[in-house]
């Protein structure tokens, strides 16, 4: 963004000093844009919109112009939801009617911004509708191609891959290719190999992140020819010279270690650390996702205490896009380095945040909704329709009072035509408001479901604390006499409270792991039989004095031999003997007049040519099948009065797809409930 901003003020400033001040240069800039531009410069962003505002109200700044400074404004500033809002207002706009040079190319300019925005925002889909349409528009006014330029075919394929649509996002990146080979052709200067560089360093990192790590490689050598290019020129640009070098060694070192070449991953991370970009405050947060990678969570403990400066410095807000972005993974980095004050500390910013961010969110989402649909806009032309109505009529009594028998035809052709327009226009408002009441109520159901999962884990976490700090000052009075049996009770609950917070705490790392799309690595050469036995002892259900539990291992499951993460399928299954444990209960038992002294599980392993498949079953209260796929989404919980999070069975099952299988409900069960999970050989 900063860099558009940059080409164009320079464009603007190098070509208005031929012309007279106040008057538009011959590309149509004016002295309006300079004052934009000087003020881009001081990055003084909320100024900068505010200027823009004011010259867009005296007729100084035409609108395409005005979004295309205050988008850039926004999203520098880490507001993104309302660079969307201004970008919506792209999609109305006539490209047959902009004359000017300046005109077009801001548009150009802003839709490319708003195709990268909804490409980041994972929104793509929407990108490659948006980009294409854009395309249209252009070739229809009379001008050059919008997909073709190296920028924007990097967009396209990116979302393509993103779509899982391999073969026509490789086309898109070669496309990207040729349009760079074509600039370089005839512009060859340090902002041109710069921009070409970005564009190729963009599609290496999307292959890498889609775990395509071949693909990746002849593109960072691209990055590599160009970077030696750029060295060569006379006089080059020493700024532009590092930002490549830190990118093109960063990229190289993400790209070794997904390898499993640490030592050169290490020596590119070393390169990368060299180079002044790297000490930037944005260039040290968005290393911790190396740091990460590579197990240093100390140092990326380090990195992350420069948010707040970073966050305040480039006027982030702790909206949600940016509670996630950011805030998010400096929780983490803290839990996993094990500093436990430092990450409750932010978890409580994160609690303190959210609720703001979401009421945010949700006004930020009507005013969309509204912009989209524009219903105060379609009141007005209602409005308008009924007063146009009202005068026809008016015109027609006089008429039809002295030449009813002529004009008497006419009259009700008319009136028929302004009724079926205006019950048009009333089916339309209709639809709208149904539209609106759907968006309203899918948003609040979201909101309901944050609010229940965030008092949820409240009550998991206050619960056990309590019980500890009741303990800790019952063993801190001063001449407290307790006997050994008591110091043993005492003993055996603080240490089931400790366990009960050390599972939730696990539980939500596990979230984290799953939703962050990270490997697991199916390396571990064991036998069913194994992975069973350690479950039923880590989940503890032999000891539950409310059911009786049997373990049946078929043969063939003692015999196989296979290879998975043992990790993570032992906690899958914890996860679903832990849900026949807490819903299996004898009051749960008392069916056609028949009261079961206590409730029963099954664990059954067996073993096929093709899978692995394990079987729970339990005498519980059951599930409706209706609800056999709402119950593996997130945060969901049947019995609202129930203890627990809601997140166990959506991670069991992500466990068992992430390892090549499945877990499902089998609602042809009616004795309680039976889980299937099944992993491949």
């Amino acid at each position: 963004m900063v860099l558009a901003l940059m080409v164009v003020a320079g464009c603007t400033n190098c070509q208005r000093s031929t012309g007279a001040e106040g008057n538009a240069d011959v590309d149509g800039y004016n002295s309006a844009d300079s004052l934009v531009s000087a003020l881009g410069d001081a990055r003084d962003y909320p100024r900068l919109i505010m200027v823009t505002d004011s010259l867009e109200h005296k007729g100084k700044l035409p609108l395409v112009r005005a979004i295309f400074y205050r988008t850039i404004a926004y999203n520098l500033m880490g507001q993104q939801r309302k660079s969307l809002s201004q970008y919506y207002l792209l999609t109305n706009m006539d490209v047959k009617k902009l004359k000017v040079r300046a005109d077009i190319e801001c548009y150009i300019y802003s839709y490319k911004d708003y195709v990268r925005l909804l490409c980041d925002m994972r929104r793509y889909d929407r990108a490659l509708r948006e980009a294409y349409n854009a395309d249209r528009k252009l070739r229809a006014a009379g001008q050059g191609s919008f997909v073709d330029h190296h920028d924007i075919a990097q967009i396209i394929g990116e979302s393509q891959l993103c779509l899982g649509q391999d073969a026509e996002a490789e086309k898109s990146f070669q496309k990207s290719l040729q349009s760079i080979k074509a600039r370089l052709a005839t512009h060859h200067g340090s902002l041109d190999l710069r921009e070409c560089q970005k564009t190729m360093n963009a599609i290496a990192t999307v292959y890498m992140r889609r775990r395509m790590v071949d693909k990746a490689t002849p593109w960072i050598a691209r990055e590599d020819s160009l970077y030696a290019e750029a060295q060569k020129i006379p006089y080059p640009d020493s700024v532009y010279l590092d930002e490549m070098k830190a990118e093109i060694t960063y990229c190289r070192a993400m790209w070794a270690y997904a390898q499993g070449h640490s030592a050169d991953a290490e020596k590119a991370f070393a390169e990368y650390l060299s180079t002044q970009t790297a000490k930037q405050l944005g260039s040290i947060i968005n290393s911790c996702r190396y740091l990460m990678a590579t197990g240093r969570y100390e140092e990326a403990t380090r990195n992350m205490t420069q948010l707040d400066a970073f966050m305040g410095e480039n006027g982030y807000q702790p909206d949600l896009e940016n509670i996630g972005r950011f805030m998010i993974p400096k929780f983490q980095v803290n839990l996993l380095a094990g500093h436990r004050d430092s990450a409750l500390h932010v978890a409580n910013q994160i609690a303190a945040a959210y609720e703001d961010a979401l009421s945010s969110q949700k006004k930020i989402d009507a005013d969309l909704i509204s912009t989209i649909y524009d219903t105060e806009g379609k009141e007005r032309q209602i409005a308008e329709q009924r007063a146009k109505l009202s005068q026809q009529r008016l015109i027609w009594t006089a008429v039809v009072m002295f030449i009813i028998l002529v004009f008497f035809h006419v009259y009700a052709v008319q009136r028929k035509k302004a009724y079926r327009k205006l019950d048009a226009k009333n089916r339309e408002l209709d639809a709208t408001n149904r539209e609106l009441l759907l968006a309203n109520e899918r948003a609040e159901e979201s909101s309901r479901m944050k609010t229940q999962f965030i008092q949820q884990i409240s009550h998991e976490v206050r619960t056990p604390l309590n019980v500890l700090s009741g303990f800790s000052q019952v063993l801190a009075t001063p001449d407290m006499k307790l006997g050994s049996d008591q110091l043993q009770d005492i003993s055996k609950k603080i240490v089931e409270n400790n366990e009960r917070i050390t599972h939730l705490v696990d539980k939500m790392l596990d979230l984290s792991m799953i939703n962050s799309n990270a490997d697991i690595e199916c390396l571990d050469t064991v036998t069913p039989a194994e992975i069973v036995r350690e479950a039923v002892e880590q989940s503890g259900i032999k000891k539950a004095r409310h059911l009786d539990f049997q373990l049946q291992v078929s043969p063939e499951a003692e015999d196989c031999v296979f290879k998975t993460n043992r990790k993570s399928a032992v906690k899958a299954l914890v996860l679903l003997l832990d849900n026949a444990i807490k819903f299996t209960h004898p009051v749960a038992f008392q069916r056609r007049h028949v009261r079961l002294q206590k409730a029963h599980a099954t664990l059954s392993v067996s073993a096929s040519q093709q899978q692995v498949i394990f079987v729970i079953e339990d005498t519980g209260i059951g599930i409706p099948p209706e609800q056999a796929e709402n119950i593996f989404n997130e945060f969901v919980q049947l019995d609202e009065y129930s203890d627990g999070t809601g997140i166990g069975l959506s991670i069991a099952r992500s466990f068992a797809r992430h390892m090549n299988g499945d877990v499902i409900l089998d609602t042809s069960y009616a004795g309680g409930s039976r889980f299937v999970m099944t992993l491949g050989l």
